[in-house]
């Protein structure tokens, strides 16, 4: 898979950054020199909704994923999954925030738990997952996803978001299938 022509979808609940991780990965793009689509389908009228964000890096010109032609999806939260798997090309990977054992093509990364554990906040299980991402899928340095997280993101967490996507790539040496 190559992130020249890649789509993702990030599904998740409101609160749970799936607006922030689009951003960066669109960032992450462009920096790149990427063309790149994202938009939102599910909004954020009520805290704790659902939302998914559809992301194309590459020469598209409709931002949506089809459903069956995701080559990459992200459920931040357990329950969005089965949303995840729908967006899911038969080859394709999901990265999913839960505990598990590892499946063909799924990857649980307990994102929560480590967020909460090594930097005292759920609030950056995002991060991780975005370090997975960089690291399994993207194949990207952690640098330049840094780069990309310091153009969206408030420099006040900068230390704590660094962290997080760092633990994520450390992370990633578990995801496998």
């Amino acid at each position: 898979m190559t992130e020249e022509n890649l789509q993702m979808v990030v599904t998740g609940l409101g609160g749970q950054g799936v607006i922030l991780l689009t951003r960066i990965i669109g960032q992450w793009a462009l920096l790149e020199g990427h063309g790149v689509l994202a938009t939102e389908t599910h909004g954020m009228a009520t805290r704790g909704g659902s939302v998914t964000a559809h992301i194309k890096i590459g020469q598209h010109h409709f931002p949506l994923v089809a459903k069956g032609n995701a080559q990459v999806a992200i459920a931040l939260a357990p329950g969005e999954e089965g949303r995840a798997k729908e967006y899911l090309a038969p080859q394709g990977i999901l990265l999913t925030n839960r505990e598990g054992e590892a499946q063909e093509k799924v990857w649980p990364i307990q994102a929560t738990r480590i967020a909460t554990e090594e930097l005292g906040s759920p609030l950056f299980a995002n991060l991780i997952m975005l370090g997975v991402l960089g690291r399994k899928i993207l194949n990207t340095p952690r640098e330049r996803l840094l780069e990309a997280l310091k153009e969206v993101t408030n420099p006040k967490y900068l230390k704590d978001n660094s962290r997080a996507l760092e633990l994520g790539y450390k992370e990633a040496g578990n995801a496998t299938t």
